[in-house]
Protein backbone atom coordinates (compact mmCIF):
# COMPACT_ATOMS: atom_id res chain seq x y z
CA UNK A 1 0.00 0.00 0.00
CA UNK A 2 0.94 3.59 -0.34
CA UNK A 3 1.46 3.78 3.42
CA UNK A 4 3.98 0.67 3.58
CA UNK A 5 5.82 2.35 0.80
CA UNK A 6 6.08 5.65 2.50
CA UNK A 7 7.16 3.75 5.84
CA UNK A 8 9.51 1.75 4.11
CA UNK A 9 11.04 5.08 2.25
CA UNK A 10 11.43 7.16 5.72
CA UNK A 11 8.61 9.72 4.48
CA UNK A 12 7.11 10.37 8.00
CA UNK A 13 5.21 13.85 5.90
CA UNK A 14 3.48 11.60 3.81
CA UNK A 15 2.67 9.15 6.46
CA UNK A 16 0.79 11.68 8.46
CA UNK A 17 -0.93 12.53 5.26
CA UNK A 18 -2.40 9.51 4.50
CA UNK A 19 -3.06 9.22 8.38
CA UNK A 20 -4.74 12.35 8.68
CA UNK A 21 -6.79 10.72 5.60
CA UNK A 22 -7.74 7.83 7.49
CA UNK A 23 -5.75 5.37 5.55
CA UNK A 24 -6.20 1.99 6.82
CA UNK A 25 -3.15 1.73 9.78
CA UNK A 26 -2.64 -1.98 10.10
CA UNK A 27 -3.13 -3.50 6.17
CA UNK A 28 -1.17 -6.25 5.93
CA UNK A 29 1.56 -6.61 2.88
CA UNK A 30 1.93 -10.21 0.88
CA UNK A 31 4.18 -11.13 3.90
CA UNK A 32 1.40 -9.88 6.45
CA UNK A 33 3.60 -7.20 7.72
CA UNK A 34 1.87 -3.71 8.76
CA UNK A 35 3.33 -0.26 7.90
CA UNK A 36 4.66 0.02 11.86
CA UNK A 37 6.22 -3.49 11.18
CA UNK A 38 8.05 -2.40 8.07
CA UNK A 39 8.94 1.01 9.33
CA UNK A 40 10.41 -0.46 12.64
CA UNK A 41 12.41 -3.38 10.58
CA UNK A 42 13.64 -0.79 8.19
CA UNK A 43 14.67 1.70 11.30
CA UNK A 44 12.39 4.56 10.57
CA UNK A 45 11.46 5.45 13.77
CA UNK A 46 9.86 8.68 12.68
CA UNK A 47 7.21 6.90 10.65
CA UNK A 48 6.81 4.23 12.97
CA UNK A 49 5.82 6.83 16.00
CA UNK A 50 3.50 8.53 14.14
CA UNK A 51 1.62 4.95 13.20
CA UNK A 52 2.14 4.87 16.89
CA UNK A 53 0.32 7.84 18.25
CA UNK A 54 -2.49 7.16 15.80
CA UNK A 55 -3.46 3.77 17.17
CA UNK A 56 -1.66 1.42 14.91
CA UNK A 57 -1.05 -2.16 16.49
CA UNK A 58 1.80 -3.21 17.60
CA UNK A 59 1.28 -6.52 18.43
CA UNK A 60 0.18 -8.34 14.81
CA UNK A 61 2.34 -10.46 13.85
CA UNK A 62 3.63 -11.24 9.92
CA UNK A 63 3.85 -14.20 8.07
CA UNK A 64 6.96 -15.51 10.35
CA UNK A 65 5.50 -15.22 13.66
CA UNK A 66 7.56 -11.92 14.32
CA UNK A 67 5.96 -8.55 15.80
CA UNK A 68 7.28 -5.32 15.27
CA UNK A 69 9.64 -6.01 18.68
CA UNK A 70 10.95 -8.59 17.00
CA UNK A 71 12.49 -6.80 14.60
CA UNK A 72 13.51 -3.96 16.67
CA UNK A 73 15.58 -6.34 19.07
CA UNK A 74 17.44 -7.37 16.05
CA UNK A 75 17.46 -4.18 15.16
CA UNK A 76 19.38 -3.37 18.46
CA UNK A 77 16.86 -0.60 18.53
CA UNK A 78 16.67 0.32 21.87
CA UNK A 79 14.97 3.33 21.01
CA UNK A 80 12.54 2.02 19.23
CA UNK A 81 11.87 -0.80 21.79
CA UNK A 82 10.83 1.85 24.33
CA UNK A 83 8.74 3.12 22.18
CA UNK A 84 6.56 -0.05 21.28
CA UNK A 85 6.41 -0.83 24.74
CA UNK A 86 5.02 2.52 25.72
CA UNK A 87 2.19 2.00 23.08
CA UNK A 88 1.55 -1.55 24.39
CA UNK A 89 3.68 -4.05 23.14
CA UNK A 90 3.05 -7.32 24.33
CA UNK A 91 6.87 -8.35 25.27
CA UNK A 92 5.91 -11.96 25.01
CA UNK A 93 4.27 -11.86 21.97
CA UNK A 94 5.39 -14.90 19.52
CA UNK A 95 3.78 -17.43 16.67
CA UNK A 96 3.73 -20.90 18.61
CA UNK A 97 7.12 -21.79 16.72
CA UNK A 98 8.76 -19.24 17.20
CA UNK A 99 10.72 -17.32 20.10
CA UNK A 100 9.57 -14.67 22.30
CA UNK A 101 11.44 -11.81 22.23
CA UNK A 102 14.34 -12.54 24.78
CA UNK A 103 14.95 -15.69 23.24
CA UNK A 104 15.14 -14.01 20.14
CA UNK A 105 17.95 -12.14 21.95
CA UNK A 106 19.69 -14.80 23.27
CA UNK A 107 19.58 -16.41 20.31
CA UNK A 108 21.14 -13.90 18.08
CA UNK A 109 23.79 -13.34 20.98
CA UNK A 110 22.49 -9.88 21.44
CA UNK A 111 23.74 -9.54 25.09
CA UNK A 112 22.35 -5.58 25.30
CA UNK A 113 19.45 -6.57 23.98
CA UNK A 114 18.86 -9.13 26.85
CA UNK A 115 19.26 -6.76 29.34
CA UNK A 116 17.21 -4.24 27.98
CA UNK A 117 14.45 -6.52 27.70
CA UNK A 118 14.85 -8.54 31.31
CA UNK A 119 14.98 -4.56 32.54
CA UNK A 120 11.49 -4.21 31.11
CA UNK A 121 10.20 -6.98 32.80
CA UNK A 122 10.34 -9.82 30.04
CA UNK A 123 9.17 -13.30 31.79
CA UNK A 124 13.25 -14.79 32.79
CA UNK A 125 11.85 -18.05 32.41
CA UNK A 126 9.68 -17.51 28.98
CA UNK A 127 9.91 -20.86 26.92
CA UNK A 128 10.07 -21.82 23.02
CA UNK A 129 8.23 -24.53 21.56
CA UNK A 130 10.67 -26.81 22.53
CA UNK A 131 10.69 -26.00 26.11
CA UNK A 132 13.89 -24.59 26.09
CA UNK A 133 14.22 -21.61 28.44
CA UNK A 134 16.81 -18.43 27.97
CA UNK A 135 19.37 -20.17 30.34
CA UNK A 136 18.89 -23.69 28.09
CA UNK A 137 19.37 -21.73 24.72
CA UNK A 138 22.11 -19.78 26.07
CA UNK A 139 24.04 -22.90 27.17
CA UNK A 140 23.37 -25.03 23.76
CA UNK A 141 25.01 -22.00 21.98
CA UNK A 142 27.98 -21.93 24.09
CA UNK A 143 27.05 -18.41 25.47
CA UNK A 144 29.23 -17.47 28.64
CA UNK A 145 27.60 -14.31 29.29
CA UNK A 146 25.10 -16.61 30.72
CA UNK A 147 25.60 -14.94 34.40
CA UNK A 148 23.38 -12.00 33.12
CA UNK A 149 20.53 -14.89 33.63
CA UNK A 150 21.47 -16.03 36.73
CA UNK A 151 21.15 -13.03 37.92
CA UNK A 152 17.88 -12.32 37.70
CA UNK A 153 16.55 -15.60 39.41
CA UNK A 154 15.66 -17.93 36.51
CA UNK A 155 14.98 -21.61 37.27
CA UNK A 156 18.09 -23.58 36.51
CA UNK A 157 15.66 -27.10 36.70
CA UNK A 158 13.85 -26.28 33.62
CA UNK A 159 13.64 -29.09 31.51
CA UNK A 160 13.24 -28.97 27.51
CA UNK A 161 11.25 -31.22 25.06
CA UNK A 162 13.87 -33.91 25.52
CA UNK A 163 14.12 -33.86 29.54
CA UNK A 164 17.05 -32.18 29.95
CA UNK A 165 18.03 -28.73 32.08
CA UNK A 166 20.47 -26.27 30.97
CA UNK A 167 23.20 -28.14 33.28
CA UNK A 168 22.40 -31.24 31.39
CA UNK A 169 24.44 -29.18 28.18
CA UNK A 170 27.25 -27.84 29.67
CA UNK A 171 27.92 -31.72 30.66
CA UNK A 172 27.25 -33.03 27.51
CA UNK A 173 29.30 -29.90 25.85
CA UNK A 174 32.16 -29.96 28.53
CA UNK A 175 32.10 -26.96 29.09
CA UNK A 176 33.12 -26.36 32.57
CA UNK A 177 32.79 -22.97 32.70
CA UNK A 178 29.28 -22.63 32.16
CA UNK A 179 28.97 -25.77 34.51
CA UNK A 180 30.35 -24.08 37.54
CA UNK A 181 28.46 -20.96 37.03
CA UNK A 182 25.20 -22.97 36.99
CA UNK A 183 26.70 -25.27 40.10
CA UNK A 184 27.90 -21.96 41.70
CA UNK A 185 24.37 -20.65 41.54
CA UNK A 186 22.28 -23.59 43.00
CA UNK A 187 25.00 -23.68 46.05
CA UNK A 188 24.32 -19.89 46.57
CA UNK A 189 20.21 -20.62 46.44
CA UNK A 190 20.71 -23.58 48.31
CA UNK A 191 22.79 -21.24 51.19
CA UNK A 192 19.75 -18.56 51.12
CA UNK A 193 17.16 -21.44 51.39
CA UNK A 194 18.79 -22.83 53.64
CA UNK A 195 19.11 -19.15 56.32
CA UNK A 196 15.39 -18.24 55.17
CA UNK A 197 13.77 -21.58 56.19
CA UNK A 198 12.51 -22.98 59.55
CA UNK A 199 15.41 -24.79 61.38
CA UNK A 200 14.87 -28.39 61.29
CA UNK A 201 12.40 -28.33 58.10
CA UNK A 202 13.63 -29.01 54.55
CA UNK A 203 11.47 -27.81 52.38
CA UNK A 204 10.48 -28.95 48.41
CA UNK A 205 12.87 -26.61 46.87
CA UNK A 206 15.86 -27.48 49.65
CA UNK A 207 15.21 -31.00 48.80
CA UNK A 208 15.75 -30.71 45.05
CA UNK A 209 18.56 -28.91 45.60
CA UNK A 210 20.20 -31.19 47.40
CA UNK A 211 19.86 -34.27 45.34
CA UNK A 212 19.90 -32.98 41.96
CA UNK A 213 23.17 -32.58 40.56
Amino acid sequence: TALHLACATGQPKMVFLLVSRRCELNMQDRECRTPLIKAVQLRQEACATILLQNGADPNIMDFFGRTALHYAVYNEDTSMIEKLLLYGTNIEECSKYKYPPLLLAVSKRKLKMVEVLLKKNANINAIDYLSRSALILAVTLGEKDIVILLQHNIDVFSRDAYGKTAEDYAIEAENRVIFELISEYKRKKYEELSINSNPGKISDSELLLMVLP
